[in-house]
């Protein structure tokens, strides 16, 4: 669902279903923000549910950032809808079991930010390798050796964060 096309595609698709199989509940389906995530509730609580309103969710997300700012590297990030709609998907594959995903966009379009945010929602620590002029295939083996040592035998949840530049 990435353009209006798509959307109105969709949402015709589910008007239709919802009043051919469930018209009792159709208004109760159709409500906006359609957005569900772990964190609704508060960070604290790992309930999924439904949002309830955009507003409410940037007013989660951005205490949130505080909090992140506060004990993390400082990042300034600018939460609009779309940009939360994002944190809202990441977090919810970050809590499947063996959840992961790849962030396809423009380079500086805040992916890695918003994959750190979701990150920290769902009690990751994120892992990344930082590759220098003289980065060798050892050094890679031996940085995947400490993330699986960390996650493997450690049991830490962690987010291998991986970048285009770093191929």
């Amino acid at each position: 669902l990435i353009s209006e096309r798509d959307i109105e595609s969709f949402d015709k698709i589910c008007n239709a279903t919802l009043t051919t199989f469930f018209t009792e509940y159709k208004d109760a389906c159709r409500v906006s923000p359609n957005i569900f995530c772990h964190f609704a509730q508060g960070s604290s609580e790992k309930v999924y549910s439904s949002v309830p309103s955009y507003k409410a969710l940037g007013k989660m997300l951005t205490e949130t950032l505080t909090r992140y700012n506060e004990e993390k590297v400082q990042m300034n990030l600018v939460l609009f809808d779309e940009a939360m709609n994002h944190v809202c998907r990441i977090n919810r594959v970050l809590e499947l079991p063996r959840g992961n995903c790849m962030l396809v966009g423009v380079g500086g379009s805040g992916k890695q930010s918003l994959a750190r945010l979701a990150a920290y929602i769902s009690g990751c620590e994120v892992f990344q390798i930082t590759i220098t002029g003289s980065y060798s295939v050892n050094d890679l083996r031996e940085s995947l050796k400490a993330l699986y040592i960390r996650t493997g035998v450690k049991g830490v949840p962690t987010v291998f964060l991986f970048v285009d530049t770093q191929i």
